[in-house]
């Protein structure tokens, strides 16, 4: 859940377009990590949809972080 909240803050800080893929590559490597059992029991059934569920989840934030520091900026510039 870490990953999810920095990636909408990160989106928000930055404010550029490029932050959406952030959180998909993040944990990309994470269940990678994770599958590859280097941290963490491994993965069971059906990760993969929980995964891209997540992703989903992480992109929708940084989607709305970006969104919300284009309408703070356009609120300042008035």
């Amino acid at each position: 859940m870490g990953i999810l909240a920095a990636s909408g803050i990160a989106a928000f800080v930055v404010g550029r377009w490029w932050t959406v893929f952030v959180p998909i590559v993040a944990l990309g490597l994470f269940y990678a990590g994770l599958n590859a059992r280097w941290w963490g029991d491994g993965v069971g059934d059906g990760w993969q949809f929980v995964m891209a569920l997540v992703m989903g989840i992480g992109v929708l934030a940084a989607v709305v972080g970006v969104a919300a520091r284009g309408l703070v900026s356009l609120r300042s510039q008035r």
